[in-house]
């Protein structure tokens, strides 16, 4: 009994002994530096839709499982936050939203809204969507003025009847007698299926900028399941149309937009005619391609295009902006030489895509005009990468009550933080209206998010903020030509609060970004910073993740601090969280870790 009693004491103080030694290990390894305080999981989804509420209640307790502490909720789809600037919200928001709030209270988890995205005062008020200036020659012909149309494609360039060596082709694409639209012959692309892409392309030279066209073309389908789509480009490669949620754009139909996007037509369809409108902005020099640019295993099918025009247009999907929000757009009319200007409700009145001329005119028949007017950005990209113009006081004005419309679902208690979904802004700095002038698109977006930042602060103080990187980064977005924004993007990030959080996505894949680098930049800046991590990369090796928190650990040793929060990432909707035990487990067991255990 004393020999038990003396060995279970012993064992006892060597328990003890190892407790104190392993307190003292985890002590001396805890995290110091760069730990993560904030961890997210970042959700985007169609709220009101029974299958992604629950996708988002179950994600809610499995994250509570492992430890996180917030999720990221962007509500997506039919039912975003912003639905509820229009008075006609669907009930169902509210209830699912009830639903998800009472859901993450009861496994302490706070919810943290994505939304105030540049694009949503112009959900409000169409008119304060960005617009491009464009020029057009007009000519009078029977007592109206409408552009001259001329066409980028002549002779029949676009109608395939020969080989026209300024097309070029992929392998897979060619010229096909078996199908046509008009004519005899026609452009087939068959899907790739074991790699490679199905392009047809042409450049086009000499253009002047900021012209407004818009090319018509007829296309057929069968069974052809890749991605198909049309994209123009500057003469460097940067789009300056791609519609990545209307791969083939979205038709202009009686002066508004037709009710459905371009897709390719079902097999039964048949031929189907489409057209979309873009703008040459700051380019002389456009490529244009059609066609996939990646490959499908799942099914061998073709596509046909035929009869494709590129006709210069104007006043089209025209902006003027509306009086009582500030200064409108003007439409301007001169003669061609420049030399007179004309007076509009005298000389001529703006309708869509023509001026009509009234007896009061000065204006002769058969007479050439040049047209100076502001074209509507929309459908040139992705909405969401269509901004407003931040030229007006509404733009923040409707930016604070989406918030506060936000706050109000949350309750008071339950918001605060904030997440601005400034990400990828595509086009903007155009208007002329702004009352301050701004010297570069760097400028313009620093006093829109500066001004944006400070309206909220002073109404909520102590509100805590957080924004994507990638438009205030040098290494990402914020680099002197991007898309169809006007002017460097360089100098962006002294509109940035060292208050608010940026969220980095940099792509950490070998080859891609130098996530290091854009770290590094934001921490000398005094900025926090989140990393958005996992990417959809569902290699077992858990590739994306690692390349982050290596080079956290490189950027960390060259001096790098302030990181404190991690957010699982994905954009593949309610298939995108298969991943999120095994991204945790690497996190947490990774040597020198971040999590806290």
């Amino acid at each position: 009994m004393m020999t038990r009693r003396f060995a279970t004491t012993a064992i006892a103080l060597a328990f003890a002994s190892l407790t104190i030694a392993s307190a003292a290990y985890a002590a001396d390894t805890a995290c110091k530096v760069n730990c993560f305080e904030k961890r997210w999981v970042y959700f985007g989804g169609d709220i009101t839709s029974v299958g992604t509420r629950q996708k988002l209640i179950d994600v809610i307790h499995r994250a509570a499982v492992l430890g996180y502490n917030g999720i990221a909720l962007n509500t997506s789809g039919h039912s975003p936050y912003e639905a509820m600037l229009k008075p006609a919200l669907d009930p169902s928001f509210i209830s699912s939203f009830n639903e998800i709030v009472s859901a993450a209270k009861v496994n302490g988890i706070e919810l943290i809204p994505v939304s105030g995205g540049m694009h949503i005062p112009g959900y409000l008020k169409p008119q304060l969507i960005e617009a491009i200036p464009t020029t057009t020659p007009f000519i009078v012909k029977g007592g109206q003025a409408t552009p001259d149309g001329a066409s980028l494609l002549l002779a029949g360039g676009g109608s395939f009847e020969s080989t026209d060596a300024l097309w070029g082709i992929d392998p897979t694409v060619s010229y096909d007698n078996s199908e046509a639209h008009t004519g005899s012959q026609s452009i087939k692309f068959a899907q790739p299926v074991s790699g490679g892409q199905a392009r047809l392309y042409r450049a086009f030279r000499n253009l002047r900028k900021n012209a407004a066209y818009r090319m018509t073309y007829s296309v057929k389908a069968a069974n052809y399941d890749t991605r198909f789509r049309i994209m123009i480009t500057d003469d460097g490669g940067m789009p300056v149309y791609q519609n990545a949620s209307a791969d083939l754009g979205w038709s202009s139909v009686g002066g508004g937009w037709a009710t459905d996007r371009n897709n390719l037509p079902l097999p039964s369809a048949g031929w189907v005619n489409y057209n979309l409108d873009f703008n040459t902005g700051d380019s002389d020099i456009i490529k244009l391609y059609i066609g996939s640019w990646s490959a499908s295993d799942t099914r061998t099918g073709n596509v046909w295009i035929d009869d494709i025009d590129i006709k210069e247009i104007g006043l089209a999907h025209t902006i003027r902006r509306d009086p009582d929000l500030g200064p409108i757009l003007p439409v301007q009319v001169y003669s061609k030489d420049r030399t007179v200007e004309y007076e509009e409700g005298v000389d001529y009145e703006v309708k869509v895509e023509k001026l009509t001329l009234p007896q009061t005119t000065k204006i002769k028949e058969g007479q050439e005009l040049y047209v100076l007017w502001y074209q509507s950005a929309e459908n040139m990209m992705t909405k969401t990468a269509t901004p407003a113009s931040a030229c007006y006081p509404e733009y923040f004005n409707i930016q604070k009550q989406n918030f506060n419309n936000i706050r109000g679902l949350l309750g008071e208690a339950n918001s605060s933080k904030y997440f601005i979904y400034y990400d990828e802004n595509r086009v903007f700095n155009w208007d002329p209206t702004c009352p301050t002038k701004r010297e570069s698109a760097g400028d313009y977006l620093a006093y829109n998010f500066k001004t944006y930042q400070d309206a909220l602060l002073k109404e909520h103080p102590g509100l805590d903020l957080y924004v994507w990187h990638d438009m205030f980064d040098p290494n990402s977005n914020a680099i002197d030509k991007y898309w169809q924004v006007h002017g460097s993007l360089k100098d962006s990030h002294k509109g940035l609060n060292t208050t608010t959080t940026v969220v980095n996505w940099t792509d950490s894949m070998p080859g891609k970004q130098n996530p290091v680098a854009s770290l590094t930049f934001f921490s000398k800046l005094s900025v926090k910073q989140i990393i958005a991590g996992y990417y959809d990369d569902s290699s077992s090796q858990m590739t994306e993740v690692k390349a982050w928190m290596d080079a956290l650990d490189t950027a960390q040793q060259q001096g790098v601090t302030g990181v404190n929060g991690f957010m699982y990432t994905t954009f593949k909707g309610n298939d995108g969280y298969g991943d999120l035990e095994a991204v945790t487990r690497y996190l947490k067991e990774r040597p020198g870790s971040r999590w806290p255990q």
